[in-house]
């Protein structure tokens, strides 16, 4: 019902104007001013509440004996009001019923012409072709897995880092770094093009690159040394979440490496390495809460991280696990465990393993330090590969 007749008449009226149309005869319509839906809202009021309404109107019409009213047909009998309502409320939905509506707009689809060509071939149709989807590329990985044997795969990488391919520049950086390609491939060993490679990849992104790269500056293979230049892109890998490149970074706090010394933020970097199950980040944790340097100290806690880190075999956790048996760092002494730690240290080509070894004999061993430490872990070769 539209707000502007409720306000002014309300559904009582617009059924009393209804009725009293019915009563007056001739063919059913809406009184003026009112409309199906303001019919069908005032059909909505309670039945008691219509008859009531129906049975004001028939009693006035009465008794007035109003002469205007027509009545066309006569029912024979009396009849009760229910069934004169019902005959209202009929004729009133079949009214509403046959009005007229608005069909809905029906919209057809345009005609297409098919394209033909130019006049001068009128009988020469042009039709559309689909593309022919091109087949996805070699994922880099496999690519890499190839590329030591089979010359098609060695080229497809270098073609691909040629236009500036992050991961292949990668790649290929790698492969250059680890000379894993046979005699037959023409691929020669280059420190400087490797570097290059890991450059390239390191400056569009690749987060590998950016920790090779800081490598590179660190150790000054293929590239002229620069301490702070590696501290730059060792932070660089490190914000990206690179396990490796925060124990890098670490180091470089903890020994200056292009920045001033600072064990607090070596530990920091340490430990976020840790969480990730870094070994090296896990040994030089547990070095730091051993000596107290930079964290408050903590022997148990010191050489709970070295445990954790000698489960993935890392040689310099197992160095570190044999002086903490040798001295009863944050455990019992026990020269005999001391004993197999150092040999497995050795086994896994940790150079000052030899000389633990030799020094059990003359108790006792000193202590390795954490900053003599960090430059053992820094030159070790697990630490160096990122992990996936």
């Amino acid at each position: 019902m539209s707000a502007s007749l409720v306000k002014r008449m309300g559904p009582e009226a617009i059924l009393e104007a209804v009725f009293a149309q019915a009563f007056a005869g001739g063919a059913f319509k809406l009184p003026a001013g009112v409309t199906r839906a303001d019919l069908r809202a005032a059909l909505t009021l309670e039945p008691a509440a219509q008859a009531r309404i129906y049975e004001q109107i028939r009693a006035g019409f009465h008794a007035h004996h109003n002469a205007a009213v027509r009545q066309t047909v006569k029912p024979s009998g009396k009849l009760s009001w229910p069934v004169l309502l019902c005959a209202v409320l009929g004729m009133a939905f079949l009214a509403v019923l046959s009005m007229p509506r608005q069909s809905a707009r029906v919209l057809k689809q345009p005609y297409v012409a098919p394209v033909v060509s130019p006049p001068s071939t009128p009988n020469t149709f042009v039709l559309a072709t689909t593309p022919i989807a091109q087949p996805a590329p070699m994922p880099v990985a496999l690519l890499l897995s190839r590329a030591a044997y089979n010359t098609d795969a060695l080229a497809a990488l270098q073609s691909r880092a040629a236009t500036g391919e992050a991961d292949a520049a990668y790649a290929l950086a790698t492969l250059l770094d680890s000379q894993q390609t046979q005699d037959e491939i023409t691929l020669p060993k280059s420190d400087k093009v490797a570097f290059a490679l890991y450059q390239q990849a390191a400056r569009a992104g690749n987060v590998a690159a950016e920790f090779a790269t800081g490598r590179a500056y660190q150790t000054g293979r293929g590239v002229a040394p620069d301490a702070a230049l590696a501290t730059a892109w060792f932070r660089a890998a490190a914000l990206s979440g690179l396990a490796p490149a925060q124990t890098s970074l670490g180091f470089a706090y903890q020994t200056g490496l292009g920045i001033m010394r600072d064990d607090s933020a070596a530990a920091l970097w340490f430990s976020r390495a840790a969480a990730q199950a870094d070994p090296a980040g896990e040994t030089a944790l547990g070095y730091l809460y051993l000596f107290g340097e930079g964290v408050d100290q903590d022997q148990l806690r010191g050489f709970a991280l070295l445990s954790k880190a000698s489960t993935q075999n890392f040689g310099p956790a197992f160095l570190a696990l044999g002086y903490c048996y040798a001295q009863g760092l944050g455990t019992a002494q026990n020269l005999s465990l001391a004993a197999q730690y150092f040999l497995k240290a050795s086994k896994s080509g940790v150079a000052q393993a030899g000389s633990a070894l030799a020094m059990l004999a003359s108790p006792p061993i000193p202590a390795q330090p954490a900053a003599a430490l960090a430059l053992q872990l820094i030159t070790s070769p697990r630490s160096n590969v990122p992990r996936s």
